[in-house]
């Protein structure tokens, strides 16, 4: 019976640490699945410009989009190191024996605060980035933006 109750714990072990090792490369998976669901950002600009000359953007058009796009980008890398930060936090809280459920649950809801930040200025860079392109552009862009999409 002993033998039977340590091979049964030692499969849970095993189990267990697979289960540990296989989450964060399962997370990063999942991740880089899903970016590509985040509307817009400042792939949008990039995208832009690449097409500058098809859309008919002029160099006064085409350094606004460098603008948005440079200071979107400072302020995401800002969001970035927070987010890093509170993840580190929620972290080594989790390490605890037993940890304090109000502090969890506060750092919790302040990674998903952070990562809330972070999607809305990403639309937030679509509204500005397209309200610098007349009807005419924006439409051609439009066009542009669906063929990239449907190639993916």
């Amino acid at each position: 019976m002993r033998l039977q109750n340590f091979r049964n714990l030692t499969l849970v072990c095993a189990l267990l640490s697979f289960a540990l090792l296989a989450s964060p490369t399962l997370a990063q998976t999942q991740r880089r699945g899903q970016r590509g669901n985040i509307p817009g950002g400042f792939a949008e600009g990039r995208l832009m410009k690449k097409h500058a000359k098809e859309i008919g953007l002029s160099e006064e058009t085409l350094k606004k989009i460098d603008a948005a796009i440079e200071a979107g980008t400072a302020e995401e890398a800002k969001l970035r190191d927070e987010s890093a930060a509170a993840i580190e936090e929620l972290n080594t809280l989790l390490a605890e024996n037993r940890p304090s459920e109000k502090k969890l649950l506060a750092t919790a809801n302040k990674v998903g605060e952070i990562a809330s930040k972070s999607r809305v200025l990403k639309v937030k860079s679509v509204v500005e980035m397209r309200a610098l392109l007349t009807d005419e552009e924006l439409a051609k862009f439009m066009e542009i933006r669906e063929k990239a999409a449907a190639r993916r």
